[in-house]
């Protein structure tokens, strides 16, 4: 029983090693241009095969790998450049058939950017989300404004959205939950939170009168000047007439509402004028004046109940 003198391996062939391709040329044994990375067994598919390169009539296989043990004419022969040739091609066989460390650099390349390119897509899906749903909520805002009859109110849309917002912000702030019928539209789809609760302000017009009374009225010092149906203050009074301002103000002194005397009504004896004004509810007191005659305070309840009543004289 032989052996190799290159791998060891028991010698089936007197002329070649199928273990690692080594072959007996001339009596001389000679390595393999190719040693496979496994060791092949006798039934590993040695044998003659066409040449690759072409250079020559064939060319012997081992494990199914070339080697540099070539045939011309049924004369066995060494291919002196077989072996570089062979070496270059297996090269590129290999490169083409086993992923080396560059290809697996770039497969985890292309892992990498696919789940940058994820986390990318599911922030900007997320923002789009966010901004989205943000919109659909103004948009239902300024849908139920119209709907109440209360877009008249504002500018703009963008008004709008801008105070309704506010109130929100004016609620998460701590102050007083309630507001007008709009604001409450606000609530309802700004912060939600705040809706139990929520008084809406109450809206009332006010009818006043202001009387001038001269019970003591003579030709020469009359308080009130008549002219047919209609009468106005006269002399110290010439201040009070259509058209004096009556001033609405809360308890801060802030000027809630103005409006004006109407056409007096009466005889020499007494003269009545009339107002109207509007005032919400929500405010410590209404303290109202007529011109410079003075002012008396009242609160919402007292106004919405029985007006106002002022007389002078």
């Amino acid at each position: 029983m032989s052996f190799c003198v290159f791998c060891g391996g028991r010698l089936a062939d007197a002329m070649r090693c199928h273990s690692c391709g080594a072959v007996n040329v001339g009596g001389t044994w000679h390595e393999s241009a190719y040693v496979p990375t496994e060791v092949p067994n006798a039934s590993s598919g040695a044998g003659w095969l066409p040449d690759p390169t072409g250079r020559h009539e064939g060319r012997y296989f081992v494990g199914g790998q070339p080697t540099d043990l070539i045939r011309d004419g049924g004369v066995e022969a060494l291919d002196p450049l077989g072996k570089q040739q062979l070496e270059s091609s297996g090269d590129e066989s290999s490169s083409a058939t086993t992923p080396p460390a560059s290809r697996r650099r770039v497969w985890l390349s292309v892992a990498a950017a696919t789940a940058i390119l994820l986390v990318v897509g599911a922030a900007v899906g997320a923002f789009v989300y966010v901004n989205r749903d943000q919109t659909t909520v103004d948009d239902r805002y300024l849908t139920a404004l119209r709907q109440d009859g209360f877009s008249g109110e504002f500018n703009s849309d963008a008004n709008a959205v801008a105070h309704g917002k506010s109130v929100c912000r004016q609620l998460e702030e701590g102050g007083p939950q309630q507001g007008m019928p709009a604001d409450e539209v606000a609530v309802q789809y700004f912060c939600p939170q705040f809706v139990e609760g929520f008084h809406v302000l109450e809206t009332a017009t006010i009818t006043g009168s202001f009387t001038l009374n001269d019970e003591d009225a003579n030709a020469y010092s009359s308080a009130i000047e008549v002219d047919g149906s209609s009468c106005t203050g006269s002399g110290g009074y010439s201040d009070v007439d259509s058209g004096t301002p009556v001033t609405v103000k809360n308890g801060k002194g802030e000027t809630l509402t103005t409006t004006y005397l109407e056409e007096g009504k009466g005889g020499r004896y007494m003269c009545t004028f009339g107002f109207t004004f509007e005032i919400t509810e929500g405010q410590d007191r209404y303290v109202v004046s007529v011109g410079r005659r003075g002012e008396l305070s009242y609160s919402f309840e007292e106004l919405r109940a029985g007006g106002v009543a002022l007389s002078l004289g």
